[in-house]
């Protein structure tokens, strides 16, 4: 019987490495596919995140064959964008020139060309619940006692300093009783919000987290911290979104 002497895998891998075995042409053109599919791949998302989504599926096969023929080295035809945007592109591009020749750094030119972050306004209604109008008006749906703090917070642009919470319980207590309306009880809201208010206990630090989780969640990590509870150790902790972007339904 003759002896299979045919090189596994592996084998033929480490023999093309160190050079004994050349790949036949196929291979070479498969492999050069590969990574011209893995950069055009690239490409496109990069140009996803930065620009949008694609209008339509021609739009994006457009900008394929434009990238794929740049990375080939062929001609590339610069017609895939309408003149007038070519002309702002240069335009752009020829300001971007100056600046830099002004001594602003790159990372200073990056984030002026970056796409600023969505933000949107918070509409509260007279029984403080919370929207997003710019986002499809969705609704911040926060439990009552994590949604009392937020308010109690947004109300107050200046900030409140936590170990002195316990300053703002009648308010919170005004807030909290609204956002209950028939399902308030006095004993029950005292209890709670007396827990909420003692800075030996974790109760605020627990709802300012459920706080944070919410707006996580639902709007992209570079916006969502503005609208989040937070400030320096020790000092007034405060919502750093503007309040020209806080629209109250009542506010008293």
């Amino acid at each position: 019987m003759q002896k299979n002497i045919s090189p596994n895998f592996d084998e033929l891998m480490q023999a093309k490495h160190e050079g004994l075995v050349v790949q036949t042409e196929r291979e070479l053109r498969e492999e050069q596919y590969r990574v011209i599919e893995a950069e055009i791949e690239k490409r496109l998302q990069l140009y996803e995140r930065y620009y949008g989504k694609f209008v339509s599926q021609d739009e994006r096969n457009d900008y394929y064959v434009y990238i794929d023929r740049k990375i080939r080295g062929k001609e590339v035809n610069t017609g895939i964008y309408p003149e007038h945007v070519r002309e702002k592109m240069l335009q752009v591009r020829q300001l971007i020139g100056e600046l830099s020749e002004m001594g602003v750094n790159e990372q200073t030119l990056m984030d002026l060309v970056r796409p600023q972050r969505q933000l949107s306004r918070l509409y509260i209604t007279a029984d403080y619940r919370i929207f997003l109008p710019e986002f499809n008006n969705m609704e911040v749906d926060l439990t009552p006692l994590p949604r009392a703090v937020f308010i109690l917070f947004l109300r107050h642009p200046e900030g409140i300093v936590f170990k002195e919470i316990g300053d703002y319980f009648l308010e919170l207590l005004n807030i909290y009783r609204t956002i209950q309306g028939s399902r308030f009880n006095e004993l029950r809201a005292r209890a709670s919000l007396g827990t909420l208010c003692d800075p030996f206990k974790n109760s605020l630090n627990e709802k300012i987290s459920r706080i944070r989780e919410k707006f996580f969640d639902i709007l992209s990590p570079d916006a969502a911290p503005l609208y989040c509870i937070d400030g320096l150790r020790s000092q007034p902790k405060r919502i750093s979104l503007p309040s020209a972007l806080v629209d109250w339904e009542n506010k008293d």
